[in-house]
């Protein structure tokens, strides 16, 4: 479904997403894979292959959205949050001065920055070890909720971020992506060589802390998972190009999005117990 929608709007506003098959080839492998460890009976295996199949193609999937929600986006607002941020006292450039001028700081908060796609590569294994579907699943449905809202942001809000208005260049190489897809010219972009694009809120506070509810009571794994995910959050606002409201937003969206993960089966076995309840009439009969 999310591919199909994907599919349409990148049609309607005629941007084209390319070499799909570098993309799609590796998912269609692991999928593949899944099929013969389950049918020899390799139940955690495929469990495990299952769910990085999954959370690649999910994860592609919210990558294109991100990238036809901003090219769909019109007014940018980087001038209002940045003045949210100067109203909560924050002073991004002071902040960034300080990680320039500490090359160990700077080196210890860029390898967490980067740790995310390991985060998730560990945590199916992890888990697909230990048996946890519920979990897995749980946390599947918590990244797509979470970026499709995401998405929704960079359609409504969309910003290039401080880096942007202090005229900073960064190794990352964002911004001339966004300021691409922003120009309506020449809307052409590789699957395989997507990058962030989503100002607010920021996902990568959303997964933070995703993390750090989905490896909870794996002992020390967690404990270790949760300072990890701590610093990775130091590094968002000068490794993410992103403001301090940004942060904010992505915390919100990713409770919001957990709550609706846990309330939807509860309001779904309701629905069903509704329609499987006799009516009165049946119930006198």
């Amino acid at each position: 479904m999310l591919t199909l929608l994907a599919g349409l709007w990148a049609f309607h506003i005629q941007l084209q997403l390319t070499h799909g098959q570098n993309i799609l080839g590796p998912v269609a492998l692991l999928f593949g894979t899944t099929l013969l460890l389950r049918a020899f009976s390799f139940r955690r295996g495929g469990l495990i292959v299952e769910y990085l199949a999954l959370s690649c193609a999910v994860s592609t999937a919210v990558c294109a959205l991100s990238y036809l929600s901003l090219a769909s986006s019109q007014t940018l607002v980087d001038g209002q949050l940045m003045a949210m941020d100067r109203a909560l006292g924050f002073d991004w450039l002071a902040g960034y001065n300080f990680v320039q001028s500490h090359p160990a700081l700077s080196a210890v908060l860029g390898f967490a920055y980067d740790g995310l796609i390991y985060q998730g590569l560990y945590f199916g294994l992890l888990l697909g070890l230990m048996n946890d579907r519920l979990r897995l699943k749980q946390m599947f449905w918590l990244v797509l909720v979470s970026g499709s809202l995401a998405c929704l942001g960079a359609l409504l809000l969309p910003a290039l971020g401080p880096s942007k208005l202090f005229n900073i260049q960064t190794d990352s190489g964002f911004v001339p992506v966004m300021e691409h897809l922003l120009s309506g010219r020449d809307k052409s972009f590789s699957l395989s060589g997507m990058t962030g694009v989503i100002s607010f809120p920021s996902f990568h506070t959303s997964m933070a802390l995703a993390y750090i509810w989905a490896f909870r009571k794996t002992g020390v794994i967690g404990w270790a998972v949760t300072g990890l995910n701590l610093v990775m959050l130091c590094a968002v606002p000068w490794f993410g190009g992103h403001y301090l409201v940004d942060m904010i937003a992505g915390a919100v969206t990713m409770l919001v999005s957990l709550a609706a993960i846990k309330t939807a089966p509860l309001l779904w076995e309701k629905f069903l117990g509704a329609l499987a309840a006799p009516k009165p009439a049946q119930a006198s009969a």
